[in-house]
């Protein structure tokens, strides 16, 4: 199990982003409602999701503040935080080209940024991204197996085809979490659940990663600022994180589990964000392939469930249910140490 003085430390930058994103949203909200125009609604959307016009967005600032600034602070606390500051700073940056489509939508066209500049910018961010842990990061690249939790490094010619993966996947999981933002409450409680399942990993693999406190402390933040976050963003939401928020939490969550070593828990600890984007895959190649015919009556798949008769917030509790099956299911996969397995 992981040391206790990492762990209070986590707890407490826990409890500071929690108590930060909560000053943020009450200082902010009425700001930005008072400021900004609010986020158009999608005109094909359900129907019942005609009444949120009106709801400002640019929430995903008030959880992003207050990590930014811990991942400034941190290594002057201790340095072995540094790698959550690096992960940090790529959650600013993605987070920054979603904070322009937000303001694109508001101030210019409900289209928002191109969809061609957008991943041409997120693409080589992503790429970005996967050259320095590979190349550029302290310690080596690696992958921990399940159960036993083996480490492979990765090294010579193999950097290359990992970089090759990393690419698309990052881009790929970053852009499925910010499909997921679509229901009041929804991405921050996944985004939360998730969080907090790979907190529940990276305590058990203390001996494994060196960039375990930083791990932990990350994981810890995220869940607090997303539990913070749904004081303004539960149902009836009083504002939208934007993609703000969402593509800085999917960098943020993915980046994450690919520094721990365990890349596919983002698939399965995160399976509801794969998912979400899966489905939005699925449903373009079919509806193009049939000429017209559709495999859900409306893709990402939470819309689905919504045209069907569920109650947004019915949605929510059951993905919620859901993540937190996955979640158990990704620490299951890792707990070999902790068993002695």
């Amino acid at each position: 199990m992981f040391p206790l003085r990492p762990m209070m430390l986590a707890l407490i930058a826990a409890v500071a982003v929690f108590i930060g994103t909560m000053i943020v949203g009450l200082i902010g909200l009425p700001v930005i409602s008072r400021k900004f125009a609010s986020q158009p609604i999608r005109e094909n959307g359900p129907k019942t999701h005609l009444k949120k016009s009106g709801t400002p967005t640019f929430g995903g600032l008030f959880f992003i503040l207050p990590i930014a600034f811990l991942g400034i602070v941190a290594p002057f606390i201790r340095r072995y935080l540094l790698p959550l500051s690096m992960i940090v700073v790529f959650m600013v940056i993605f987070g920054a080209v979603g904070f322009a489509d937000d303001w694109i939508k508001v101030r210019v066209s409900k289209k928002g940024m191109s969809v061609r500049h957008k991943t041409l910018l997120l693409g080589f961010f992503s790429a970005v991204a996967a050259l320095y842990y590979l190349w550029l990061a302290p310690t080596e690249p690696f992958i921990l197996l399940p159960f036993g939790a083996q480490k492979l490094i990765i090294t010579g010619g193999w950097k290359f085809l990992y970089f090759a993966f990393l690419v698309p996947f990052l881009f790929y999981m970053s852009n499925s979490v910010n499909i997921t933002d679509g229901l009041d409450g929804l991405l921050a409680s996944l985004m939360a659940i998730a969080s907090l399942g790979l907190f529940a990993v990276v305590s058990t693999l203390a001996a494994s990663l060196t960039s375990a406190p930083a791990s932990l402390m990350l994981s810890a933040v995220m869940a607090s600022g997303c539990l913070a976050f749904l004081f303004f963003n539960r149902y009836p939401a009083r504002i939208f994180m934007g993609d703000t928020g969402s593509q800085a939490l999917g960098i943020g969550f993915t980046l994450l589990t690919v520094v721990i070593g365990v890349p596919y828990l983002a698939v399965i600890t995160g399976f509801i964000f794969f998912f979400e984007g899966f489905s939005v895959v699925l449903q373009v190649i079919y509806f193009k392939s049939t000429g017209g015919k559709r495999i859900f009556r409306m893709s990402p798949i939470h819309h689905h469930f919504e045209l069907v008769g569920w109650h947004e917030t019915k949605v929510v509790r059951v993905f919620s249910l859901v993540g937190l099956l996955c979640a158990g299911l990704g620490f299951m996969l890792m707990s070999g140490p902790l068993f002695g397995s």
